[in-house]
């Protein structure tokens, strides 16, 4: 059987050269909320959703194509299964960019991520989680934008999402009025195996390239995206292979991690040929607390963040 020739990815800046912002600025993310300034804090009431534990896209359609890019630029090309239909909700809404999730349920998210990134077949199981559409000005000119409220309630309206659509879904926004709802919902979650919240405020434009209190992120425990500085050797049935990953963290300081790592990854992450692959990229960390002295207690490995290019810190 033939091995399936692989595609040519571009970027989005190869598609649109005279975008005026940078690829840490094409979009909107999420400000963890332990990092929210209490005097900047928005007002309710608020909309929060289930915050997915997926990979973030955005697709840019015109009324010839569709293309479908990472936080960063990156072009997608598994998933052109989702591509007629974003286009139809594009030209409903005279929309120019649609925002989403690519998750596929009880999947983990590095399967998720790897899916996104191949470039030599198509998966199917990844479905678009839509949250946000802008107008060809909010996108490109970012001023100007509608409330989120409103941008909401122009995907809410459109007639296709309970028989026309197979691949994608309108996440469900919800509202609440005080801190102690949003607890209580983030808490339902947790306990049905979810990973937490978004909240928005339904006020907010939108600011590409910033985190700031209009869109917080609500997570059991903490974690943070570290870049990886080296490796440490393991010892005892460890011996020869990574024993654990060396990380950048506040301050100048690092963070040494030991847990959440495979023996595959650890047996072929300390082989030279094998050593680039984790070493200089960005992994997430998920720990139970930080200490005030800045100190991780049991954090843990998720996975390579290959949607990202800067850590945190």
């Amino acid at each position: 059987m033939a091995t399936p020739k692989k595609k040519t990815s571009k970027t989005f800046f190869d598609y649109y050269p005279n975008f005026p912002r940078d690829k840490a600025h094409l979009v909107q993310l999420c400000l963890p909320r332990e990092k929210m300034n209490n005097k900047k804090a928005p007002q309710f009431p608020l909309m929060y959703s289930e915050k997915l534990d997926g990979v973030f896209c955005f697709a840019v359609c015109d009324t010839t194509s569709v293309h479908i890019f990472s936080r960063t630029g990156e072009e997608y090309l598994s998933l052109e299964h989702l591509k007629p239909e974003l286009y139809d909700i594009s030209m409903a809404l005279c929309t120019d960019v649609i925002i989403f999730e690519g998750y596929a349920k009880g999947v983990p998210q590095p399967t998720i991520s790897g899916w996104c990134r191949d470039t030599k077949a198509q998966h199917y199981e990844v479905a678009a989680y839509i949250h946000d559409s802008l107008s060809p000005d909010e996108f490109w000119s970012a001023c100007e934008v509608r409330p989120y409220e409103e941008r909401y309630k122009a995907l809410d309206d459109l007639e296709g999402w309970q028989h026309n659509y197979c691949h994608t879904y309108l996440v469900p926004q919800y509202y609440a009025y005080t801190w102690s709802d949003i607890d209580k919902a983030a808490d339902k979650v947790w306990k049905a195996g979810g990973e937490g919240l978004v909240v928005r405020d339904p006020n907010s434009g939108y600011y590409p390239g910033k985190r700031n209190e209009t869109m917080l992120k609500i997570k059991q425990g903490i974690s943070y995206d570290l870049k990886v500085l080296s490796l440490q050797e393991g010892t005892g049935k460890y011996k020869g292979m990574v024993g654990a990953l060396v990380c950048q963290f506040r301050d100048g300081k690092t963070v040494t991690v030991g847990t959440g790592l495979t023996d595959d990854q650890r047996k072929r992450w300390w082989s030279e040929f094998f050593y680039d692959e984790i070493v200089g990229k960005i992994v997430q960390i998920d720990a139970m607390t930080e200490s005030t002295k800045g100190v991780l207690r049991e954090p843990r490995f998720k996975g390579i963040r290959h949607d990202k290019t800067e850590g945190d810190f």
